[in-house]
């Protein structure tokens, strides 16, 4: 589970295809995401001091089985193993690529240890009945909690308990204090005028074929009589739809053939134009009536932009102050890659 909103996907090896329970974790963690900024209903007594918010540290630990020290606090290897197994596939990068890919992740893995550590800070804790509604909430039953993991439930209900304390802090620490004015809204709005204006929509028929020749003698054909359309795409296009009329919005065309098709009228035949080799005819069935947005959705699609732009860069501000405050130390000789993520001394 990530501290940060698209690491996960940079962290992410290319190629690997997700097991059942890799497949899980990815669903706690989109069910985490989508409960940014909600408060739990639930709280049990908050632990007391940074040790004991932190789950993944460990006392008495074989210095030579700990991957990191925060503040001198020892984080076991293993937790870092088990979140490398979460968080990446089957490998299909060697070299340079892998070694900073697990990099990443082994920093995104300390960056969580540092919100589980505050959250002694903040006073938060996470109660059983808390981690029973939000397995509930996305879905998981008690035997694909049982199946998730190779260390069982307990260990995975225990992985799910730290994902929510991580989004708690986030809660306390920084979605809370993240404010967005409705003079950043107005602001907003007038920078980006087409987003109170919904984008033209036209339905149309294509011949999509790869020579200019034969584009060019169906365009001459279709200018004589457009109502032989679709006949003609049935019988000569390349395009899967083969002359089936469809609804596409202005953004959906390529930026060349917006302007051409957008100007059409209805029934009106398209000069042949040149799309990525290949050769295209349109027909205009018809023109889709823009009705104006609703101006409150308009603004609250805005204030959830700006919110989420704050918020990347008020956690992003609040991951580095707690960085500056404890001494983070890599035990580079227990890593079987070779480290050159943020911490590296």
């Amino acid at each position: 589970m990530n501290t940060r909103t698209g690491r996960q996907s940079e962290g992410r090896i290319a190629g690997s295809v997700p097991t059942p329970a890799r497949a899980l974790a990815m669903l706690l963690v989109l069910g985490l995401a989508a409960c940014a900024g909600r408060k739990g209903d639930q709280q049990a007594a908050a632990p007391s001091g940074d040790a004991a918010s932190a789950p993944a540290a460990a006392g008495g630990v074989d210095p030579g089985l700990v991957v990191a020290t925060l503040g001198g606090q020892p984080i076991p290897y293993k937790a870092f193993e088990r979140y490398l197994a979460d968080n990446s596939g089957e490998e299909s990068t060697e070299g340079e690529q892998q070694d900073a890919i697990k990099s990443r992740l082994l920093d995104q893995f300390l960056e969580e240890q540092l919100l589980l550590r505050a959250a002694g800070r903040f006073k938060v804790a996470v109660s059983e009945t808390e981690v029973d509604g939000y397995l509930k909430e996305i879905g998981v039953s008690e035997g694909e909690a049982e199946a998730a993991g190779g260390e069982g439930k307990e260990a995975f209900r225990d992985k799910v308990r730290q994902g929510l304390i991580v989004q708690k802090v986030k809660d306390e620490g920084v979605l809370s204090k993240v404010q967005v004015t409705p003079g950043e809204i107005e602001d907003a709005l007038k920078k980006q005028p087409d987003m109170a204006h919904p984008a033209r929509q036209v339905v149309l028929r294509q011949i999509m074929v790869d020579d200019k020749s034969l584009a060019d003698r169906l365009r001459a054909s279709l200018a004589t009589d457009p109502s032989r359309f679709e006949a003609l795409a049935r019988e000569n296009s390349i395009a899967p739809d083969r002359g089936q009329a469809r609804m596409y919005s202005e953004e959906d065309l390529p930026v060349e053939l917006r302007e051409p098709l957008l100007n059409l009228q209805t029934g009106q035949v398209s000069q042949v134009l040149e799309h990525a080799q290949s050769y295209l005819v349109f027909q205009l069935v018809r023109k889709v009536e823009q009705k104006d947005a609703d101006l409150d959705e308009v603004k609250r699609r805005i204030r959830m932009q700006i919110f989420q732009t704050k918020s990347e860069q008020a956690l992003d501000r609040f991951v580095a102050d707690l960085r500056k405050e404890t001494e983070i130390r890599v035990n580079r000789t227990i890593l079987p890659f070779n480290y050159v993520g943020d911490y590296a001394r």
